[in-house]
């Protein structure tokens, strides 16, 4: 096997053992989350091999990866549009100004809304740790990114991803 296909196979097993943790298959992510997490999979090998590298890449491809994966799911959604675009804590302050009537749609059409209010706290969660570790731009980082924030990002993904593909509850 050579080395661009052995790499290959280490990202794709890299993203199904994510995927395995959080609970979501493969196959009910859109191709451009799939895109990301192959990029968040080759930052995070590429980190283990040269540890002097920094964490942040790793940390901005699970924000792409769930940004990706909110436009292609409840951005697609009459009330729940402006998850298709902008940044992450626009979204999450979004999410807290539903109003009333949009909720109580959205909970018609089966989100509940206790669900919003918690990937409302996620996504303010990735994007101060996005901001922190200025992984927003991949800029040169004010304050580097450690393993612990990738590791936290990735907990967060997990459990957004997660919940966007769990089966709503019956009553």
């Amino acid at each position: 096997m050579d080395e661009p296909v052995r790499r290959r196979e280490r990202r794709r097993q890299h993203v199904e053992q994510f995927l395995a943790g959080a609970g979501v298959t493969a196959q009910q992510l859109a191709r451009s989350t799939h895109e990301c997490l192959d990029q968040w999979a080759r930052q995070v090998l590429l980190v283990q091999d040269q540890p002097s590298a920094n964490w942040a890449n790793v940390v901005l491809q699970l924000c792409r990866a769930v940004e990706s994966e909110l436009a292609s799911t409840l951005g697609q959604m009459e009330g729940l549009t402006f998850l298709a675009d902008g940044a992450l804590g626009d979204k999450a302050r979004d999410l807290a100004r539903l109003d009333q009537q949009t909720k109580q749609k959205l909970a018609a059409s089966g989100i509940k809304v206790g669900f919003l209010g918690e990937l409302q706290r996620l996504l303010s969660e990735l994007a101060r740790l996005r901001r922190q570790t200025d992984a927003a731009h991949g800029a040169v980082d004010l304050q580097t990114a450690t393993s612990a924030d990738a590791n936290r990002a990735r907990q967060i993904a997990g459990t957004i991803l997660k919940r966007l593909h769990s089966p709503p509850a019956k009553p």
